[in-house]
Formats: structure tokens, C-alpha cells, sequence
């Protein structure tokens, strides 16, 4: 009994409830709006990859095709290779590959969302 005391007074102490619908914290008392909010699907693994003097419009054919020279298998790039060699240049990591085509590795928290209200500008498909 003590202990379901305890953890009740802790939930009402720190002034938030668990909402199950939204899947996050809420103040009981809502004075601005809560981070609740289904932001969309984030933006794929392979618009990570920017050139640097076109953030948010690097020509996606090209992107594609320099990751699959870098050892990319397709698009999602869910299976990336490491510790290999490509033209004789070892590469620890697929990023090292990229880099060397002239690419920056963006963030997710850099793309944000492919929602248009949620997207920050810098990854494009």
C-alpha cells in the first residue's frame, strides 16, 4: 500500500499523466500545447546523404548511383557495407565512401520530417 502511494504521489508531484493515445507525457494542468503530435514518417536513410553546395536539392539520380558504387545493395540502404575495398581505397564504413564522393551524412533531427510542416529543408528523395 505504501508503495502505491509513493508512486501515485510521484506521477501528481511532477505534474504529468501518461496519455496512451499519444504515446507521451502530458501536463495535468495544459497551459500550452503538448509535443504530442504525429509528425509523419522521417525522411529515408539515403536522403541523409547531402552534397554540401546543394543541401535540400542534390541530384537524387546521382545520389543513387554514388551509393551503389560506394556498396550500397538498393535506395534503402539497409544493409551497409563495412570494412571493405572499392578501386583498391579501403573503406572502414559506407560513410567514408560517401564522404569521399563529396556527401555529407545528415541527421535525422537535421531532415526532420517528410511532412512539409515538420521538414527543415535539407534532405530531399
Amino acid at each position: 500500500m505504501k508503495k502505491t502511494v509513493l508512486i501515485l504521489s510521484i506521477f501528481l508531484l511532477n505534474g504529468c499523466l501518461y496519455s496512451s493515445q499519444e504515446e507521451c507525457f502530458i501536463p495535468i494542468i495544459q497551459v500550452v500545447p503538448a509535443d504530442c503530435v504525429d509528425k509523419g514518417e522521417e525522411w529515408p536513410a539515403i536522403a541523409h546523404y547531402q552534397k554540401p553546395n546543394t543541401i535540400g536539392h542534390t541530384d537524387s539520380e546521382q545520389r543513387l548511383k554514388d551509393a551503389l558504387a560506394c556498396g550500397a545493395k538498393d535506395s534503402s540502404l539497409q544493409n551497409k557495407p563495412s570494412h571493405y575495398t572499392i578501386n583498391g581505397k579501403f573503406y572502414e564504413y559506407f560513410e567514408d565512401c560517401m564522404q569521399d564522393k563529396g556527401y555529407r551524412h545528415l541527421y535525422p533531427a537535421e531532415c526532420g520530417y517528410m511532412n512539409p510542416k515538420w521538414d527543415k529543408g535539407k534532405c530531399n528523395l
